[in-house]
């Protein structure tokens, strides 16, 4: 389940379902936001349809997907407390979208000219390790600087890649800001 500071910020309700999220959506008046987990929209995903269904919004399952509001892969480069494995499955935040949205927000967030402008350089490729070699660099507070700039990057990256969609880049932000503080 999403911790609610991840969502402070936003009119955010319980969507019927424990853990899932219902926030109007920024840009589509009438329409919402469903957020969660990435466990609890798998394990939630047929009833949040059948209560769609029930409300005369029939959508087919196939065409929605669940995306990481912030990436797993660029997370690891901020997951100063080495929690990545479960804290990308069991509480960053994902959104219900389009296959088609997502499609776009994928070769968005994970083309090399988007690392180039936005990330550091040097990590390790496998998620875990970098996870693991962040935290350990985070232990130092002689390293702080060097990954709080990396941090306000990140911000950077996901308030251009959401622009115009105050519900993503909130939610993303309040996940940059808790990790900032995991650096103390």
């Amino acid at each position: 389940m999403i911790p609610h500071t991840y969502l402070r910020g936003l009119d955010a309700g319980d969507y019927d379902i424990k853990g899932v999220h219902g926030i109007r959506h920024a840009r589509m008046p009438g329409r919402w936001r469903l957020v969660c987990s990435y466990a609890d929209g798998k394990r939630h995903k047929a009833r949040l349809f059948a209560n769609m269904a029930a409300m005369g919004q029939v959508e087919a399952r196939q065409s929605w997907e669940w995306h990481h509001i912030v990436e797993g892969q660029h997370f690891a480069d901020v997951d100063f407390a080495g929690r990545l494995p479960v804290l990308y499955v069991e509480q960053l935040p994902c959104v219900l979208i389009s296959r088609e949205e997502h499609a776009a927000y994928n070769r968005l967030l994970h083309i090399r000219e988007t690392d180039e402008l936005y990330r550091d350089t040097g990590l390790p490729a496998g998620l875990r390790q970098r996870s693991s070699t962040v935290a350990a660099a985070a232990r130092d507070r002689a390293n702080h600087p060097q990954l709080r700039t990396r941090v306000g990057e990140l911000q950077h990256l996901y308030r251009d890649a959401y622009a115009g969609d105050r519900v993503l880049t909130t939610i993303a932000m309040n996940v940059l800001d808790d990790a900032l503080s995991q650096l103390r």
